[in-house]
């Protein structure tokens, strides 16, 4: 997958600082990164840092992000997880996955993502649909549950290489191995359970 993907980096865009990474992922759950990053430019104009975030009104930050799914909820994850940065972390963003998951709408997925993408940290393998369906198909594992197909991949992949997995396998998941195909790109046909009998495209 390296090779397919040289230069592989999130494709969320707009943020520069790790607060505005954390809310662009924040706000990608369950939405896509195009749909996310319509909406960043403008919530950062407005929103540039936590102290600001922490003091906006719920009902200005949904009318800036009312187009990404769940709108009412993230406005005031944002918000909230904006606070608690100001008052128990000093405006800045921890590096660890236990003082993350601390923040409103920050799971161990988010968490992982961030650590992964922005420092290349190790601290665990994060999966998301595009990793779950590759890691299925490939044979990875047998599990349907998020946490368990992490266990799985760790366990596969040695811990310096942790951070590349969702780099990747997102790409490819995204971009080769789709959710429904009628042909395949696949350079894993040949052991994909899914793409054996697809011709290719």
């Amino acid at each position: 997958m390296e090779e397919l993907f040289p230069n592989a980096a999130t494709e969320l865009a707009n943020w520069k600082t790790p607060f505005q990474f954390l809310v662009c992922i924040v706000l990608s759950a369950q939405t896509t990164d195009k749909g996310v990053n319509k909406v960043t430019t403008m919530l950062f104009e407005e929103y540039p840092d936590p102290l600001s975030m922490s003091k906006a009104r719920e009902q200005d930050v949904y009318s800036i992000i009312q187009t990404v799914n769940y709108s009412n909820s993230k406005s005031r994850y944002l918000i909230e997880l904006s606070r608690k940065l100001v008052q128990d972390f000093n405006s800045e963003v921890p590096k660890d996955v236990n003082n993350l998951i601390t923040l409103k709408g920050v799971g161990r997925k988010t968490a992982n993502v961030f650590l992964n993408d922005l420092y290349k940290s190790n601290e665990g393998v994060a999966v998301d649909t595009h990793v779950m369906r590759v890691s299925q198909r490939l044979g990875l594992t047998k599990e349907t549950n998020p946490d368990k197909i992490a266990r799985d991949l760790e366990k596969l992949y040695p811990q310096k290489d942790w951070w590349k997995i969702n780099r990747y396998f997102v790409l490819y998941g995204r971009y080769i191995c789709r959710a429904k195909m009628k042909k395949t790109r696949c350079v894993f046909r040949d052991i994909c359970s899914y793409c054996k009998g697809l011709p290719i495209e």
